[in-house]
């Protein structure tokens, strides 16, 4: 996901952290968040995911 500073990426990042799921950013793009579940995510956890990202970006 690309946001429009690296400030703006590390709060959703940050956000993230605290709320269990884990994300990072690009070494070459700090302004981009990079999302990489593992092979083993269940469901349920890719909606907590998805809940958790879409409440920090509203």
């Amino acid at each position: 996901l690309e946001f429009e500073s690296f400030e703006a990426a590390k709060k959703v990042i940050d956000g993230c952290l605290e709320n269990g799921v884990l994300t990072d950013w690009f070494l070459f793009a700090p302004e981009c968040m990079r999302l990489a579940p593992p092979l083993t995510i269940s469901k349920k956890e890719i909606r907590k995911a998805c809940k958790v990202i879409r409440g920090l970006l509203q």
